[in-house]
C-alpha cells in the first residue's frame, strides 16, 4: 500500500507540475486553452486531481475495503468518462454525454470526500462533520445544475450565495482536515510510547544479564581463592 500511495503521489505533483507550467505558458502568450494544447491540459489536471483523490482512498481501503473500493471505482469511471470527452469530438460538441459526465463526477467526488473524512474522524465530532457534509451537498447540487444548463446566475442573489458555500466549504474541510490530523496523532502517541517502553524493557534486560555475568564471574574467582 505505501509503495502504491507514494506511485500516485509522484503521478499528481507531475501532472500538477506539467498543467503548472503550461498555465504559466499560457501567461506569456502560448495558445494553450486552444486545440491539442487544451486537450493536454485537461487531461493532465484530471490526472493530477485522480492520482490526489486515490492517495486518500489508499487509506480508507485500510480501514474499510467496502467503502474504499467503491470510491475507487467511481473514481476510476469518472476519469474513463472524463477521458473520452478530452480525447474526442465531443469536448467540442458537447451533449448529454458531457453533462452525466459532469454529474457523475461531481456525486463521486462528493461520495469520495465524505467517505473519507468520516472514516478519518468516525463518530467524533458530528456537530462539524454533518454541517461540512450539508453545505457540501448544496454546493454540489449547485454546480450539477451549472453542468445541466441551468442559468443559476441569472437569478437574483445566486452569484453571493454560490460564493457563500465556497468560503463554507473551503473553511470547513480546513477545520475537519485539522481535527482529524489531531485525532491521527493522538492516536500514534500510545504506539511511540509503547515502543520506547519496549526499548526501555529491553536495555534493563540487558544491563541485568551483564551484572549477573559479573557475579558469576567474581563469584568464581572467590571459589578459586578459597581452594
Amino acid at each position: 500500500m505505501e509503495r502504491t500511495k507514494k506511485i500516485l503521489m509522484i503521478s499528481s505533483l507531475s501532472c500538477l507540475a506539467v498543467a503548472c507550467l503550461m498555465l504559466i505558458l499560457a501567461v506569456f502568450g502560448v495558445p494553450v486553452f486552444e486545440g491539442f494544447l487544451l486537450r493536454l491540459l485537461l487531461v493532465v489536471s484530471t490526472f493530477a486531481i485522480a492520482c490526489g483523490l486515490a492517495i486518500g482512498e489508499i487509506s480508507v481501503i485500510q480501514k474499510n475495503k467496502v467503502l474504499g473500493y467503491l470510491s475507487i471505482g467511481l473514481l476510476g469511471v469518472s476519469v474513463l468518462f472524463a477521458l473520452i470527452i478530452f480525447c474526442s469530438s465531443i469536448l467540442q460538441n458537447g451533449g448529454v454525454f458531457v453533462k452525466i459526465t459532469g454529474t457523475f463526477s461531481l456525486l463521486s467526488i462528493l461520495f469520495i470526500i465524505i467517505v473519507s473524512n468520516y472514516i478519518k474522524l468516525g463518530k467524533s465530532m458530528l456537530g462539524l462533520q454533518i454541517p461540512t457534509y450539508i453545505v457540501l451537498i448544496l454546493l454540489d447540487l449547485f454546480l450539477i445544475m451549472l453542468v445541466c444548463g441551468v442559468s443559476m446566475f441569472e437569478i437574483k442573489g445566486m452569484l453571493e450565495i454560490f460564493i457563500i458555500l465556497i468560503i463554507l466549504n473551503v473553511g470547513l474541510l480546513i477545520a475537519t482536515s485539522v481535527i482529524a490530523s489531531k485525532k491521527r496523532n493522538s492516536q500514534d502517541i500510545p504506539k511511540v510510547k509503547d515502543e520506547n517502553n519496549i526499548k526501555e524493557l529491553k536495555l534493563q534486560i540487558e544491563i541485568l544479564k551483564n551484572e549477573n555475568e559479573q557475579l558469576k564471574k567474581e563469584n568464581e574467582e572467590l571459589k578459586a581463592k578459597l581452594k
